[in-house]
């Protein structure tokens, strides 16, 4: 079985778990606070997938990624994850049981990338007009990027609209034969 296929049933799994607990969106806040530290902390999945660190000591840097406040449900799961030995597959599987969430609360994952920090009045404005545009929630993130010059780029999901200036000098140089 591959990664995917693998990640997909456990993540499944504890959606499905989760919701018939009525703790699915505690179980999210748990699952992106430890994609975060897989994100921050590559060491993170080195470790857990290390045969020289114990199964108790991978509970422990788990628990710890998704803090003290971590749904019970959470916890439960990481510990099946240990047990069944599939921790290299946790990074995945956090990965998955985000997309998985998002499909079935229909929120659409969106960020906009500007040259500075945008006011909270424009990510509500861009917030609203994708809603529209989607018929869904949406889960804005933003980010500033300097070298993109001015402009923004908003990626909805799959698709990206580049109106930055550092993406249409790039078009200009290549329109121009480079």
């Amino acid at each position: 079985m591959n990664n995917g296929k693998i990640s997909t049933r456990y993540a499944r799994a504890l959606l499905y778990s989760a919701k018939e607990k009525h703790s699915e969106d505690k179980v999210y806040i748990d699952i992106c606070l430890l994609n975060k530290a897989f994100s921050d902390f590559p060491e993170l999945k080195h470790a857990i997938s290390s045969p020289t660190i114990t199964d108790e000591d991978k509970m422990k840097l788990l628990t710890t990624a998704v803090g003290k406040d971590a749904n019970a449900e959470t916890l439960l799961f990481i510990k099946f994850i240990i047990q069944k030995k599939r921790e290299d597959y946790m990074p995945f599987i956090g990965l998955m049981y985000e997309r998985l969430y998002h499909e079935e609360k229909r929120i659409v994952l969106s960020t906009v990338t500007t040259a500075v920090e945008i006011p909270k009045e424009t990510a509500s404005a861009i917030t609203s007009y994708i809603s529209k545009l989607r018929n869904a929630t949406v889960e804005l993130r933003t980010k500033t990027d300097s070298s993109i010059i001015g402009g923004f780029i908003l990626d909805i999901e799959d698709n990206r609209m580049d109106a930055s200036i550092k993406g249409q000098l790039s078009k200009l140089y290549k329109y121009a034969g480079h």
